[in-house]
């Protein structure tokens, strides 16, 4: 009986102690104090990255010592997306780019021109949208612009209406679902691809 009850008081003295020890852990600020982690959200998430590379490129990877990046910051109001979309060493001339909406690995559809002719013309937005700015006539090069509900060009067949459902856009650019391609004449169906991520404060590469 002794033996029964002091096994009983050994079990509730160490349920006392672990639980103590997981309250502070969670709750100290000391920085030496175990934390459990916990899953940053990107539900307002407003700046975001990719990096372009060959290897990324779907259904197969293209052999190209073309790299590029992909930078965007999203107004206030989150009515405008600002970017930067920068292409080195392609194999030809560039074509376009774009933003696609898919997961890495998968063809998507586009969202909407980051460069390329203009609407109406062969290559470029449906004629009504606006004008993409032009990408630079080389097989290097950087352009900035911005985008809005306006320049949302679909894909129709996976839900996204074209000029309007701009919020949707930004939603599959901070869940993962989005990628940014830039094709050349060598390589139509894109040279160089990177995921789109989070931009965030410690700078880890999130990248495929």
């Amino acid at each position: 009986m002794k033996k029964l009850c002091m096994s009983a008081a050994l079990a509730a003295l160490a349920v006392l102690l672990f639980g103590n020890f997981s309250t502070n852990a969670n709750n100290s600020s000391d920085p030496g104090v175990a934390r459990v982690a916990t899953a940053a959200s990107d539900d307002d998430a407003t700046t975001f990255k990719a990096r372009l590379r060959g290897l990324n490129e779907t259904p197969g990877p293209v052999a190209t010592q073309a790299t590029g990046s992909f930078t965007a910051a999203l107004s206030s109001d989150g009515s405008t997306l600002s970017y930067t979309v920068s292409y080195s060493n392609l194999n030809a001339q560039v074509l376009f780019s774009h933003i696609h909406f898919g997961f890495p690995k998968e063809t998507g559809g586009i969202m909407v021109f980051l460069c390329g002719p203009a609407a109406g013309a062969a290559g470029g937005p449906l004629a009504g949208f606006p004008n993409p700015p032009t990408c630079p006539d080389t097989t290097s090069g950087s352009v900035s612009g911005t985008v809005t509900v306006a320049n949302v060009v679909g894909p129709n067949s996976q839900g996204i209406t074209p000029a309007a459902d701009f919020a949707k856009v930004v939603q599959a650019m901070r869940e993962g679902a989005a990628y940014v391609n830039v094709h050349s004449t060598r390589s139509t169906g894109g040279e160089i691809r990177g995921p789109v991520v989070v931009q965030r404060d410690d700078h880890h590469e999130d990248d495929e």
